[in-house]
């Protein structure tokens, strides 16, 4: 396409040329600038000019900002999601999301020092390897660290923020310049905008259908588990699902080419995984995806040049790829693709227009949801050693394999799961997940029907949550149930954590904390010994100031009972608040703690009410009617609710634990029915004691106890049995 003063397209050329020197400019502003000011006094003259070469040489650089030629660690950091995987290797920043496909051991190695300095690790494995050898130019991003005399890490983000509006700025002039130029001329310029490289540019895309982002990241984490286990033909099928999916949505990866004239490199450079491999060698290109399934001990030298032009090593190691010897003993016929062709004519706007794509979507990086996710996933708690009893779910409950025999589950990072929070019945991929034992499941059927409240399930969302889950002790029944209706997939392979071999190599560091925990051991003896000597010395004085039962009065011998509701009722409401807040072994702690109290005080009710019956009643106080019918009142809830409130908390436990369900009698139904009725006391236990802590008690204890106190009357001595 030629551009003349008027604005038309002809002859393949797109460029303002100067017609008095061999400079030209991509808008003619600029060349009117241009010649006003190197060749005054000459009229405004324009020929049609093809891109520059120095415009050219911009175009094939990688895109880096322009803001320094070396990269913090930080900034590294943020790219650290299978999408964008930055790693810093021996003072160099290198972009290794088109690699770890083809990374001898696996993707998931390099995902796992995705956003990180793996130095160490690199050349403890491979020393004396340069890593370039394996990598396209582009993957070199630059140096790491940035010189702290020039500019400090902060004002490097700073000026990362100023060229990401900057970059903005510049798209949006190119875009509106070539929609004009769209509208002016329709049938001379190329609809839409170039089609991404990858799917891993692809998902980077923000306007990306949510259900097929969904889908595809889920396919990209099943190929990812196939290439870590060389189960290449797994992942040629996977291949062909996401193919298939992206058609179904009218999604194209690359534009369709006429091969009548060869492939072109650009093509062949699509082609660089294992179980899609091609390879050009002077000037023919070869498909070796087949080769490399049956040729295994030769996959590294053929990957290290998939989907390149490996001529440059022809002959460098004999015998081995590429060379004479191995062509002649291992290519077949079949593999032959065609020549290698020109590369397309292309917009050179729509060149610029990508280029700077490219630098945007480099500079600003992954979302923060993603990073946090990726960063929440990389974050593993350590089962403590003392949990080697809760170890192997499946060796204990055995009736879980049966439920899962047989069937194909889908694999899931830890960084997956970690985007699936909730709420319910949000957008896709954020369906409330959560990690019990290495497997997945959808907490949505268990939402409105987990006897402990939707809240501790949704602040579990997305997490690792076996540690919480075994401190409960669920039954096998309600594992079942939870296999059969919430199973989703499983973590990846790699991801897994094997609690056995945690609580082994713990086995020292649990050493040098159990030697840090002596103190506090001993003062949890002495507390309860504390406790023991004042519960016997307690006794002791019930003991000598005792009444034969016949003489037993309300005033006086009843006072001991009192005494231990009180203590029943406070610890219990004291105990479930602690609960709500604490977390693990403490919120376990507390929760038994809250049972025990409340189990104290139904005693204590029983025995005061058998005590009461074999004791005289006692006159009422003197005062107005109203007010003893709104004590005695007040007395009869009180005892009502002391009765209701343990034993709707145990009914819960024994619907839970205890009540025949579908294994003992055969019927799903009795499963549900325990469910609900577990849901229903569990319902009733929280509601009667809300109304119990808010409502009754600062009515009776503030209300009846100023009115006695206002009568000279002692409240107190009705609780303590020492006065």
């Amino acid at each position: 396409m030629a551009r003349n003063d008027s604005g038309d397209r002809s002859g393949g050329q797109s460029f303002f040329g100067c017609a008095y020197c061999h400079e030209a400019f991509p808008e003619k502003r600029e060349l009117e600038v241009h010649q006003s000011m190197v060749h005054a006094g000459l009229p405004f003259s324009v020929v049609p000019a093809p891109l520059p070469e120095r415009e050219k040489g911009l175009l094939h650089r990688a895109p880096t900002a322009a803001i320094s030629k070396s990269i913090p660690l930080s900034e590294v950091n943020r790219h650290c999601t299978p999408e964008d995987c930055w790693v810093a290797l021996n003072g160099k920043v290198y972009d290794l999301t088109e690699f770890m496909d083809r990374h001898p051991g696996g993707p998931t190695t390099i995902l796992s020092w995705a956003g990180k300095d793996a130095s160490k690790m690199f050349n403890d494995i491979h020393k004396g390897i340069k890593i370039d050898q394996y990598l396209r130019p582009e993957a070199s991003l630059g140096d790491l660290g940035v010189d702290e005399s020039l500019m400090s890490d902060s004002f490097w983000h700073t000026l990362r923020k100023a060229r990401i509006q900057e970059v903005k700025e510049e798209l949006n002039r190119l875009k509106q310049a070539a929609t004009r130029d769209s509208d002016a001329h329709p049938s001379s310029c190329k609809a839409g905008r170039r089609q991404p490289f990858s799917i891993a540019k692809l998902l980077q895309e923000e306007n990306l259908d949510a259900d097929l982002r969904a889908s595809l990241q889920s396919l990209e984490t099943q190929k990812r588990v196939a290439l870590d286990v060389e189960d290449f033909a797994r992942a040629q099928e996977i291949k062909i699902r996401a193919d298939a999916l992206l058609a179904e949505a009218q999604v194209s990866m690359v534009s369709k080419q006429d091969r009548s004239g060869g492939i072109p490199l650009s093509e062949v450079a699509h082609h660089n995984k294992p179980h899609d491999c091609w390879v050009a060698l002077y000037g023919q290109v070869y498909d070796l995806t087949d080769f490399l399934l049956h040729h295994p001990e030769q996959r590294n030298a053929v990957l290290a040049w998939a989907g390149r032009d490996a001529s440059p090593m022809w002959n460098k190691i004999p015998g081995r790829f590429p060379s004479s010897t191995w062509m002649d003993y291992f290519m077949r016929p079949e593999a032959r693709m065609g020549e290698v062709g020109k590369e397309p004519q292309g917009d050179p706007r729509e060149e610029e227009i990508q280029q700077l794509q490219d630098e945007l979507r480099r500079l600003e990086g992954p979302s923060e949801e993603d990073i946090q996710a990726a960063q929440a996933g990389a974050t593993r708690a350590v089962p403590a050693a003392a949990e080697a009893s809760k170890l192997s779910e499946e060796a204990r409950f055995p009736r879980l394999q049966q439920i899962v025999a047989g069937k194909e589950l889908q694999f899931f990072t830890r960084a997956e799961v970690a985007k699936h929070k909730g709420p319910p019945g949000g957008p896709p991929g954020t369906e409330p997940y959560i990690i019990l034992h290495n497997r997945v499941y959808d907490l949505t059927p268990l939402l409105q029907n987990h006897p402990g409240g939707d809240d501790v399930l949704l602040s579990r969302a997305g997490t690792d949550a076996t540690k919480d889950f075994e401190l409960f002790e669920h039954s096998e029944k309600s594992r079942v149930k939870r296999d059969q209706e919430m199973l989703v997939g499983e973590i990846v392979p790699a991801e897994r954590m094997d609690w056995t071999a945690e609580v082994a190599t713990s086995g020292a560091e649990s050493t040098i904390q159990k030697a840090g925990s002596e103190v506090a051991r001993y003062l949890r003896y002495k507390a309860t010994d504390a406790l023991v000597a004042m519960v016997a010395l307690y006794a002791h004085w019930s003991f000598q100031r005792r009444k034969p039962l016949s003489k037993l009065t309300y005033s006086r011998g009843l006072r001991h009972l009192h005494l231990i509701m009180a203590v029943g009722i406070f610890g219990a409401l004291g105990s479930a608040h602690a609960a709500s807040r604490a977390e693990g072994p403490a919120k376990k702690r507390y929760l038994s703690i809250h049972k025990q109290t409340g189990v104290a005080m139904l005693l204590a009710l029983v025995v005061r009410v058998y005590f009461r019956m074999k004791s005289g009643i006692p006159p009422r106080f003197p005062g107005h009617p109203a007010m003893k019918f709104i004590e005695t009142q007040s007395l009869r809830l009180f005892y009502a609710l002391l009765l209701v409130l343990p034993v709707s908390g145990m009914a819960n436990e024994y619907y839970l634990r205890w009540a025949p369900g579908a294994e003992t009698t055969g019927h799903k139904e009795d499963d549900e029915r325990n469910t609900a009725r577990a849901k229903q006391a569990i319902a009733v236990h929280t509601r009667l004691g809300k109304f119990f802590e808010f409502a009754w008690l600062p009515f009776h204890l503030g209300y009846t106890s100023a009115y006695h106190y206002s009568r000279g009357r002692g409240v107190v001595r009705k609780v303590s049995p020492f006065i």
